[in-house]
This record gives structure tokens, C-alpha cells and sequence, in this order.
């Protein structure tokens, strides 16, 4: 070929030729001219969960219920439980209690039986919340605390069947905004939150070093101590 058409012809390979992710260079990375690419060719919304259309696997939420969890962690000010539920239509959560407004913060607070009590509020609703309580170490006159955080699955056997059937999916997002949990529960009605069971619960999820105690509301220390019921 003259030399004319020799450097059309490298133009025209040197114009099909794809930089990939891996820094490899070839004719088509993929196959093609390349359109096979990571990132080639037009953007695809996928509306099954993302990509621009709205997410099936979880619930609306206002941000509140996010600043109430966070509120719970901290270990500034005296919330120790929060309480979500689903509203008519399902589709969204509302915060349905938080608290209290008084108390101890730090590790001084915990909330199980004042989360109980709002559970008792809504026999036929399901949702989501949570409440904190204390590890706590009793050895030789010396006395260490750790916070413990019950993240909760509320299914009373009176809630719709489908709105508890949505529940499962929606469990993995609700995860992402009720973060920093220690152990998960499922109950269908308050008196299946028992101290004896946490206290079950929690020492399975513990490593090598067991607390001897827990401290499920403010001042009730239950026994836990892993090494006595060995000896």
C-alpha cells in the first residue's frame, strides 16, 4: 500500500484501541470496539432498587428517627431507646417514641423496660428501634461498664402479615441506619425482651473475655458471670 494509505490504516487502529481499568491496552477490551468496557456506553438507571429510580428494599424515613439512634450511641445526653413503626400504607416510618428527656447519661443510662413499655402501645403495628444497656465488670472492688447496644425487630402476631412479610427485605437498609448494634432480636410482643435472655444473647456474642454482669435498667445489675456457672 502507499504511504498514504498505510497511515490512514494506523489511524484507524490506533482509533479502536481501549485503555481498560487494568491499564492493558487492546482492540476492544471485552470484545468489539471496546463498547464492552467497564463504563463504556450510555449510563443504565436500574430501578429495582437504585440507579436513579426508588429503592424497594426499605422504607421512608425522616431523618429524625437517624438523629434519635445517633442520640442513643452518644454518650452525651440522656436517650437510652427509640421506637419506629410503620405507617397506614407501609411505606414509611414514623418515630413513634424516644426518650427519655430526663436522665443519666453516659454510662448511666439504659432503657429496656422503658422501651417494653412503649412496645405495649402498639399491639398491631410492627417497626424497628432499639435501646441500650450496660456489660459490666465486678472484679476485686473494681467496676468497669461498656455500653451494649438491642437492636430490635418488633413483629407482633396483630400487625398486617404483609407488612411483616416486607420486613425481611427492608432488614439489610435498616441495618445501615441502625448501626453500632451488638446483638439483634426479634420479638412479637414486649414480654419476649427478658434479662435472663440478653444476658444469653449477649455472652454468645462476646469474645474471650466475658463481663460477670449486665445492667438492663438504671441501677439492676443481672448476673452474668460465665467462669462461676464453669466451675
Amino acid at each position: 500500500p502507499t504511504s498514504t494509505t498505510a497511515s490512514i490504516l494506523m489511524a484507524a487502529q490506533e482509533a479502536s484501541i481501549v485503555t481498560t481499568t487494568g491499564g492493558i491496552e487492546g482492540a476492544g477490551a471485552g470484545g468489539g470496539l471496546g463498547l464492552n468496557a467497564p463504563g463504556a456506553g450510555p449510563k443504565v438507571n436500574h430501578f429495582a432498587g437504585g440507579g436513579g429510580g426508588k429503592r424497594k428494599d426499605r422504607p421512608d424515613f425522616p431523618e429524625e428517627i437517624a438523629q434519635k439512634w445517633e442520640s442513643m450511641l452518644s454518650d452525651e445526653g440522656p436517650c437510652c431507646y427509640i421506637l419506629a413503626i410503620y405507617s397506614a400504607n407501609g411505606k414509611a416510618l414514623e418515630l413513634a417514641a424516644s426518650g427519655p428527656d430526663e436522665g443519666p447519661d453516659g454510662l448511666g443510662k439504659c432503657g429496656m423496660d422503658m422501651f417494653k413499655a412503649e412496645l405495649e402501645k402498639y399491639p398491631d403495628k410492627a417497626g424497628w428501634g432499639g435501646f441500650r444497656c450496660n456489660a459490666v465488670d465486678n472484679r476485686q472492688n473494681t467496676i468497669s461498664k461498656r455500653a451494649k447496644i438491642i437492636f430490635v425487630q418488633y413483629m407482633p402476631e396483630s400487625a398486617p402479615a404483609m407488612r411483616k412479610a416486607k420486613m425481611g427485605p427492608h432488614k439489610g437498609a435498616m441495618k445501615e441506619t441502625f448501626t453500632g448494634a451488638h446483638c439483634d432480636i426479634v420479638v412479637e410482643k414486649p414480654e419476649d425482651i427478658s434479662a435472663d435472655e440478653l444476658v444469653k444473647t449477649l455472652q454468645a456474642a462476646t469474645g474471650a473475655h466475658k463481663p460477670n454482669g449486665y445492667e438492663f435498667n438504671v441501677g439492676e445489675i443481672t448476673d452474668a458471670d460465665y467462669y462461676k456457672d464453669l466451675s
